[in-house]
């Protein structure tokens, strides 16, 4: 009598498995990726892991609970249309690894504005802190975001995203003491879960990138090595031109 096998499952054919626990990932399953590194494990199985650990379980890179998001695998058949080119987002936070001295940074739809103390360009970008995600400001000449935090200059150098907008119209708004205007853009987020927003101030004279707030009422800058603020300050606010349209 022949032995008629299951047909493999269409994860299982796909060979996308979780390295946590080594089982294929059904089409049904919840799927998370790390944000610094981008290794994806079942959702139980990464918190269950990042109860006890802050790094990646793949690659042991930092990564802590709120730096995972949900990702879409497709375990459909291939088809035409994924030879298309993929249409470019209007509003894109870019991975750089800038630990990378091979890595070539392309600013093509970034947004400069302001410089650091030393007269450097700085251009809007975010980056990784112990819990937070800190808006601040990316400087090609030191391959580095600066942002600030617990009173100090921060110098981030190792995984960052960088701003980069196509057929969007931004601007920056005044405003004051933590509030922010209609469409301003979330850039990141404190320890606790707080949002933050990308803002710039003056401060001796410089106009520098930073982050607004809200319940601290502030913006914070950094400025040598010091973290400074400012209750008065702009906030930068995006919109696709297909919104702007309407």
């Amino acid at each position: 009598m022949s032995v008629v096998s299951e047909p493999e499952t269409e994860a299982e054919s796909l060979n996308v498995l979780c390295a946590i626990c080594n089982e294929f990932y059904n089409a049904n399953d919840i799927i998370y990726s790390t944000s610094s590194c981008g290794h994806i494990f079942h959702l139980g199985c990464l918190n269950r892991w990042l109860r006890r650990s802050t790094t990646c379980p793949q690659c042991r890179a930092v990564c802590h609970r709120q730096r995972i998001h949900r990702i879409y695998l497709n375990f459909a058949a291939r088809s035409h249309n994924d030879d298309n080119d993929v249409e470019r987002l209007p509003i894109q936070w870019v991975p750089i690894d800038l630990s990378d001295p091979s890595v070539a940074i392309e600013l093509d739809g970034a947004i400069q504005s302001g410089s650091t103390p030393q007269g450097y360009d700085t251009y809007v970008a975010r980056a990784y802190y112990q819990e937070d995600l800190l808006p601040g400001g990316y400087v090609p000449q030191a391959r580095a975001v600066f942002a600030s935090h617990g009173c100090h200059a921060r110098q981030l150098n190792s995984i960052v995203d960088l701003l980069i907008l196509t057929d969007c119209e931004y601007k920056w708004e005044t405003s004051q003491n933590g509030q922010v205007p209609t469409n301003a853009l979330v850039a990141g987020y404190s320890e606790l879960g707080e949002v933050l927003y990308t803002g710039r101030g003056v401060h001796q004279g410089h106009t520098i990138l930073g982050k607004v707030h809200p319940s601290h009422r502030v913006l914070y800058m950094p400025y040598n090595d010091q973290e400074v603020s400012a209750r008065t300050y702009e906030v930068l606010v995006v919109i696709p031109k297909e919104q702007a349209e309407r």
